[in-house]
């Protein structure tokens, strides 16, 4: 329930829900054969962390976690995701050795993203994110962002343009970061850069301040839910 006081936990999910999306209004209620997709984030986690929270601006989602039994904190306005955690995360008291931020758009998420994430130690001045392999000629979608590491796996540049140019296979980035509690502070600190803003990619700033980026690539199957067609195909997914 909104505001309970639980005792700190070891690793702690926060799914910031935002009703008012520009292509999707409403996107956190969308119904994905019979579950709202806020719902089918939150069930597929809370086996795999010590506690599972949602975060919103909109009772209506609110009120949608609280009626299927899951926590929720009412965080009113937020720039971005990670400042909607970032905010959820002070007013439950800044619980957990590890926060992970799981972005409500994302209903195939399951145990093995979380596993994947918490195999690589937090850091104070490191984030963890998930990326796929996928063929360039799938990767044109502005709603695909693509990341590319060095060769110790840690993101030199996030984008919405295919890259690196000339490249047969790319990774597409997944909607799921695991923070320190340090890391986490930094990130929400971090506010704007040129680049952020002109990527619309908050993840820039947080390279720009000094952030390092871990990224872990596995097949990490999902759908990030963006468009109607992105609806269609997690109706489809969980009707079968």
């Amino acid at each position: 329930m909104a505001g309970t006081l639980i005792p700190p936990a070891g690793i702690v999910a926060i799914v910031p829900a935002r009703f008012a999306s520009t292509r999707l209004p409403g996107k956190p209620l969308a119904d994905i054969a019979g579950v709202p997709m806020i719902i089918r984030v939150l069930q597929g986690i809370h086996d795999s962390v010590d506690r599972a929270v949602a975060t919103t601006d909109d009772k209506r989602i609110m009120d949608a976690v609280e009626n299927a039994g899951y926590e929720v904190v009412y965080t009113g306005e937020a720039s971005s995701g990670t400042q909607r955690v970032f905010k959820a995360w002070t007013l439950l008291g800044s619980p957990g050795e590890t926060i992970i931020n799981v972005q409500g758009d994302e209903p195939l998420v399951n145990k093995d993203w979380i596993s994947s994430l918490t195999a690589v130690s937090s850091e104070d001045d490191q984030v963890v994110t998930l990326a796929r392999k996928i063929p360039a000629y799938l990767a044109g979608s502005p709603d695909s962002v693509k990341v590319v590491i060095n060769e110790h796996q840690e993101a030199l540049y996030f984008s919405r343009y295919p890259v690196p140019y000339g490249a047969d296979t790319l990774l597409e980035h997944i909607g799921i970061y695991s923070f320190s509690p340090e890391s986490l502070r930094m990130c929400a600190a971090a506010g704007s850069t040129v680049l952020s803003e002109t990527e619309g990619l908050e993840q820039l700033a947080w390279l720009d301040r000094g952030v390092r980026i871990r990224v872990i690539t596995g097949e990490f199957r999902g759908i990030g839910v963006d468009t109607e067609e992105d609806l269609e195909r997690a109706v489809a997914y969980f009707s079968t």
